[in-house]
């Protein structure tokens, strides 16, 4: 497996790497509604868009073992930029088919990233934190997010959102580049010859044939399409619904998300104490539904105080069981199979957000749904991830 790595620096790559894959997947979600109009479409449509960055997620995921065994975690983290920075150029083009090549390329990019860090991670001593390691990591989530929410809505009014997505793309060059001074000192457990294409259904088999992590993966597929609709309608929803301006809207998704990295270090903390990643994350789940419901809830009327308080406890459950759900995959594989069991887990997490915004744009757009009580709706799925989580338990 190689020598133990240091945990300082393996932190900032993986969290980085996290937070720059991140942006490109939700950097049209900040801009939303400039470009449906620039477009002549619904910004509802940003829901397909999301599909498809994930549905390519899903699609690569089951390999990310594959690639990291073979050409090294390391390597593998600058090809998720790779990829990612180039989905943002293809994207930056402004035509429909552009956009959907440039999604599937980011999804692509953003599907290697969680084997390739969870590999690094587990070879770096964790001291009995996992929890709040992998929560740390996972922060990357969030910020990005809140990247997204702060960055690219200024840029779009300055200089358009084509401009505003090649700067996204210039920041994960520069990361690739810097990545490369640490490449060979930790791909050192690479197996050069290792098969890629034959990983896919040993990592699917992995999972499922586990009962735990079974009704784990099954619970984040849900807890995943709630927190994609919650990050990729907020904006859409404060502009058309509530009725603020673009630029305010995307700050209270970065309060949302700033939130939602809170949440990640917190909920972290409190699986390490607790000493079980699963009673955390159906307290999360409990929180949560008070949150979805709070969101939903939000009027026009509101001072801006409250709308910030009712998204940020939204993001602080929604946003925040990632790290949690990542470690309890590290704990239940053997070593030498954490990218697979992690890569596989993520197969069913990434169904969850495909599914999940295109079917909320879809009720928008064809069942007239509102945002808000689609954002209620969202509730009832954090209900079904906690029943899931409670199975997952019996099985420990």
């Amino acid at each position: 497996m190689g020598n133990a790595l240091p945990i300082i620096p393996v932190l900032l790559v993986t969290t980085a790497t996290q937070a720059l894959t991140t942006l490109a997947a939700l950097a049209m979600t900040a801009v939303a509604p400039r470009a449906a109009r620039d477009l002549g479409i619904s910004p509802a449509l940003i829901g397909y868009q999301i599909g498809v960055v994930y549905f390519a997620a899903m699609a690569i995921s089951p390999l990310g073992g594959g690639l990291v065994r073979r050409l090294g975690a390391t390597r593998t983290s600058q090809l998720a930029l790779w990829l990612a920075g180039s989905g943002c150029l293809l994207s930056a083009l402004g035509t429909l088919p552009a956009l959907a090549a440039g999604a599937l390329v980011i999804g692509l990019g953003y599907g290697v990233t969680n084997p390739s860090a969870s590999q690094l991670l587990s070879r770096a001593p964790t001291a009995g934190h996992m929890n709040l390691v992998f929560s740390i990591k996972q922060c990357g989530v969030p910020i990005g997010g809140m990247l997204a929410g702060l960055m690219m809505p200024p840029l779009t009014l300055a200089y358009g959102w084509q401009a505003a997505l090649v700067v996204s793309a210039l920041f994960m060059l520069f990361l690739s580049l810097f990545i490369q001074k640490v490449r060979s000192a930790w791909d050192g457990d690479r197996v050069p010859g290792a098969a890629v294409l034959a990983s896919p259904l040993s990592s699917i088999r992995l999972v499922w044939e586990n009962r735990i992590l079974r009704w784990l993966a099954l619970s984040s597929l849900l807890y995943s399409a709630v927190q994609l609709c919650l990050t990729t309608f907020l904006v859409t929803y404060l502009v058309r619904e509530v009725g603020m301006e673009l630029v305010l809207a995307g700050t209270i998704l970065a309060v949302a998300n700033v939130a939602g990295a809170a949440g990640r270090l917190g909920w972290g903390w409190l699986a390490d104490r607790l000493g079980s990643g699963t009673a955390a994350l159906i307290l999360n789940g409990s929180l949560g539904i008070a949150g979805a419901l709070a969101t939903a809830a939000i009027a026009p009327h509101w001072a801006l105080w409250a709308i910030a308080a009712a998204t940020a406890l939204f993001g602080f459950c929604a946003v925040g069981w990632n790290g949690v759900f990542m470690a309890v995959i590290v704990r239940q594989s053997k070593p030498e199979a954490v990218a697979l069991a992690t890569g596989g887990s993520l197969t069913v997490t990434y169904l969850g957000i495909v599914i999940g915004p295109a079917a909320f744009a879809a009720l928008h757009d064809t069942a007239g749904m509102s945002y808000s009580a689609g954002y209620a709706l969202l509730g009832v799925l954090i209900a079904a991830g906690i029943a899931c989580l409670v199975l997952a338990r019996r099985y420990r």
